[in-house]
């Protein structure tokens, strides 16, 4: 039991260590204090879980007299980090649908992951705890706390799991609503864009439509008629204010009819698709008003 409580302790204190590095190091890339990690408290589970597994995997490695000892650390190190970061990274993509690192822009990354850079920082860092930071700092203050006696040692220990417990539950929680949400976001972005694919296919059949009919029906013979009847006519555009020859604007209109912005005009008027082009059907139909639209130059 009293072994247990004091890997415990080691957790919670490289824990801590970890979170203050992480925000120490996310201020100097990007000049603002971030609250990092999981947990809602100054926690990152990950640095304590890969302190107490360094510990306890190479130690040996630390025992051995010999000068190459700190290389074998370090190699150990980089590769049991690494394997550890990568797994804790697909894991919690997997649960959360949500990456808290991505290395994707890092040389030398895998999946996005792991990276050359982070995971050599981290087998330093797996140095300067077993030469440095764990038989100086941590284990005293550890034997510190166990000094007050075995209760209040338990008692210590039992209080700081309750805490890291609860929020850990809490965390948990927030954690799975938002990856609803993003579950949600991603359903409603994939029926807009279908809903903008079928609206775009409807559009361009009624483009066709319009355009089949402005070749094929009466209102050809009727603007020819119009063209030669008033060939010095000037219509006034509703937009620009131009006066245009009525064989001059049917063009601006046919050419309006083509390309891919004549669309996203019909979306921005409030999805009115079907009422634009049938507008304009009956504008054609109701030739012999077009002059109300013309003004004669003499």
């Amino acid at each position: 039991m009293y072994n247990i409580c004091e890997y415990f302790l080691y957790f919670m204190i490289y824990a801590f260590f970890g979170y203050i590095a992480e925000v120490i190091y996310v201020a100097i890339c990007t000049k603002k204090i971030t609250n990092r990690g999981f947990l809602y408290g100054p926690f990152v589970p990950i640095y304590g879980f890969g302190a107490v597994g360094i510990i306890t995997a190479l130690s040996w490695a630390y025992r051995l007299d010999a000068w190459y000892s700190i290389f074998i650390v370090f190699i150990l190190g980089f590769l049991l980090t690494s394997l550890l970061e990568y797994f804790v990274s697909w894991a919690m993509e997997m649960i959360f649908h949500m990456r808290w690192w991505d290395y994707s822009d890092k040389l030398l990354n895998i999946n996005g992951r792991v990276c050359l850079r982070n995971s050599s920082m981290f087998a330093i860092l797996v140095v300067l705890v077993l030469y440095v930071l764990h038989p100086y700092v941590i284990i005293p203050f550890v034997g510190l706390i166990a000094s007050l006696g075995d209760l209040w040692f338990y008692i210590i220990s039992g209080i700081i799991f309750s805490l890291i417990m609860t929020d850990t539950v809490f965390s948990t929680i927030k954690q799975v609503n938002i990856s609803k949400i993003i579950k949600k976001l991603e359903s409603m972005a994939l029926e807009l864009q279908r809903s903008v694919m079928d609206a775009k296919e409807e559009a361009s059949k009624k483009m066709e439509s319009l355009k089949d009919y402005l070749k094929s029906t009466r209102v050809v013979k009727s603007i020819k008629a119009l063209e030669r009847q008033y060939s010095s006519a000037k219509i006034k555009t509703r937009t620009n204010h131009l006066r245009l020859s009525l064989k001059d604007f049917m063009n601006k209109v046919k050419d309006k009819l083509s390309g891919e912005w004549f669309f996203w005009a019909l979306l921005k008027k409030n999805w009115l698709y079907y009422q634009i082009p049938q507008a304009l059907i009956r504008w054609g139909i109701k030739m012999e008003k077009l002059y109300m639209l013309v003004k004669l130059r003499t």
